[in-house]
């Protein structure tokens, strides 16, 4: 009985491992039977892929190229702003400041405008607007537009708009910035791939703007109406609207009576898409070299079945923690201020508007700090620019390691910070610390390697969420504060709502 009990319980065990094995093996041989007629047809996805990821590169060149322009436009906008807030006149900055912008953003021609579109290029001549509805269409949004392309004197242009703020704070100039696009900056001369490949920029419509490579495409021709163009009519609907809607996609095309595979990606600007035409037979050779080697696959797939699947685990884990960390990167990047290395304002605000709905349901207290640097203008007309970017960036540094990691700290405006204390106690005690801890700060601050600069700040405080219960009223409640501020003498901590001691002074005569 307890031979037959062992019996048992030996089958039970070599079944375990016997059926799933087996399963495994049955599994392993549909698998690769099902690999192997569907090799050619991967083969061929592979290559699409491929040229894919090699046009993709090229977008994303250009497009960083366009990118570093915007930058250029945005650090530009922050100059004519200063200068017009002086007074300085419209020819004066055009003729001044503005021929110095162009490169290294590789544009040809830039241009003040005015909110009616008319201004001034670099060299002082008159000019219009290229696209006015495009230029108003930024000054209305508050934000840079990429005109769609144009065409002029024979080759073709893309101007972007970067709206300028006025010395009332309102959007009523602009930046012109245009770009010949008959060289194609981020096209290689010839193909990685079999030295035939042409490479076009298209509009949304399918008109070629300019190629490199194989000369089969000329400027100005229609890839979707080209007699010297012909795509499958299966394939030319999806082709056009997929153009049109900037969405990335394939087709197979005959140029020139040659047939060929076109590959194309929409840029992020003006709804431009880059183009990789490569020929059917650089395709039909790589699936023949792919397919032909099927048999060694095979073999390396069965002995190395194990190990395969554990570098597929590793591959897998390795890539998620690499893309987390690229896009932490990345949003980290969108959210700082490139000078003081703080939150600039959109992130500051939606991090605050964010939290004081998670603190009022949680019911915690916060305070919020806005810091307004006294008399930074001076600083820059005395000193220059570059010596209140110093101070600026110094600033930076210094409140973001005088509060906690936890608490929001970011720079809203040219000279203009603004602080939230998270979860903190706003007893008159608590206040006092947190002003007491402010005002010590500015009292030991210094810049300057050779001139050591000492600043000083007006600086308001409102409770949340006694003296508001948004972001909004928080903030208007802070900015009355840095107001009383300065009419006490600036250089001096104020919670709204409390009496400062001390005599008011006329801040119109102080300005």
């Amino acid at each position: 009985m307890k031979v037959k009990r062992e019996n048992n319980i030996n089958i039970v065990g070599i079944t375990q491992w016997v059926v799933p094995t087996a399963i495994l093996f049955i599994y392993v041989l549909v698998t690769l039977y099902s690999f192997s007629t569907n090799m050619k047809s991967n083969a061929l996805y592979s290559v699409r892929q491929k040229v894919s990821e090699y046009n993709d590169n090229i977008v994303v060149g250009f497009d960083g190229k366009v990118a570093a322009s915007i930058a250029v436009a945005d650090a530009v906008a922050e100059t004519v702003t200063h200068a017009l807030a002086s007074g300085t006149d419209q020819t004066v900055i055009a003729k001044e400041i503005i021929p110095h912008t162009a490169n290294p953003a590789y544009a040809t021609e830039v241009k003040l405008l005015d909110v009616s579109g008319k201004g001034y290029s670099g060299s002082g001549a008159e000019i219009q607007a290229q696209d006015l509805e495009a230029m108003k269409r930024c000054l209305s949004e508050g934000r840079y537009v990429a005109a769609e392309p144009h065409a002029q004197g024979g080759s073709w242009y893309m101007s972007i708009y970067t709206p300028v703020k006025d010395g009332a704070g309102k959007y009523t100039y602009a930046l012109e910035y245009s770009f010949i696009l008959d060289v194609f900056y981020d096209i290689p001369a010839s193909s990685k791939f079999d030295g035939r490949t042409c490479y076009a920029l298209l509009r949304s419509d399918g008109t070629v703007l300019s190629t490199s490579g194989r000369n089969i495409l000329t400027r100005g021709e229609n890839v979707l109406e080209s007699d010297n163009v012909s795509i499958p009519m299966a394939n030319s609907g999806r082709t056009k609207s997929n153009l049109a809607n900037r969405n990335a996609g394939y087709t197979d095309c005959n140029i020139s009576g040659e047939d060929r595979l076109m590959v194309y990606d929409p840029s992020s600007y003006a709804g431009l898409a880059v183009a990789s035409i490569v020929t059917q037979s650089y395709i039909s050779n790589e699936v023949e070299t792919t397919f032909g080697a099927m048999e060694s696959i095979l073999i390396r797939v069965v002995v190395a079945m194990v190990a395969f699947f554990v570098a597929i685990l590793a591959i897998n884990l390795a890539n998620r923690a690499a893309n987390t960390k690229h896009s932490q990167t990345l949003q980290e990047k969108a959210e700082t201020d490139l000078l003081t290395g703080l939150l600039n304002k959109i992130s500051t605000e939606q991090k605050v508007t964010d939290y004081l709905a998670e603190a009022g349901a949680r019911g915690e207290t916060a305070i919020l700090f806005m810091i307004d640097i006294d008399n930074f203008k001076k600083v820059n007309d005395t000193m220059g620019h570059a010596f209140g970017d110093e101070l600026l960036a110094g600033l930076g540094v210094g409140l973001s390691t005088l509060f906690r990691a936890t608490d929001i700290v970011g720079r809203i405006g040219g000279d203009e910070f603004m602080v939230v204390m998270k979860n903190v106690p706003v007893d008159e005690e608590a206040k006092k610390r947190e002003a007491d801890k402010l005002l010590n700060f500015f009292r030991s601050f210094k810049v300057g390697e050779y001139v050591q600069y000492k600043c000083t700040a007006s600086i308001g405080g409102a409770v949340f969420s006694k003296d508001g219960a948004d972001f909004e009223e928080l903030y208007k409640s802070a900015d009355s504060a840095v107001y009383e501020a300065k009419r006490h003498g600036k250089n001096r901590v104020a919670y709204y709502g409390e009496e400062l001691e001390g005599p008011v002074i006329d801040l119109a005569r102080h300005e």
